[in-house]
């Protein structure tokens, strides 16, 4: 009797955390502002992306592997959900 009663409580509070848990990572979504834009810099630099297209392709055609090595790059470091 007694351990069923730690069992049961001992599950009561598992699902407190788990729904506490999964409310505060809600609420902390939902409060969140990307701050992130594709014409951020259009106004100080707006020849930033031709020139960021010329360089990774003096890049690629220096070192072939370039190109794969920046979408690694990329794909760990740089894409935001």
């Amino acid at each position: 009797e007694v351990l069923i009663a730690i069992l049961v409580a001992m599950a009561s509070f598992s699902a407190f955390v788990v729904v506490a848990t999964t409310i505060l990572g809600l609420l902390i979504q939902g409060s969140s502002h990307p701050q992130l834009s594709t014409d951020f810099y259009s106004d100080t630099c707006p020849d930033l992306l031709p020139i960021i297209q010329h360089q990774v392709q003096l890049a690629v055609a220096e070192e072939r592997r370039m190109g794969a090595s920046l979408l690694r790059l990329f794909f760990h470091d740089c894409f935001v959900n």
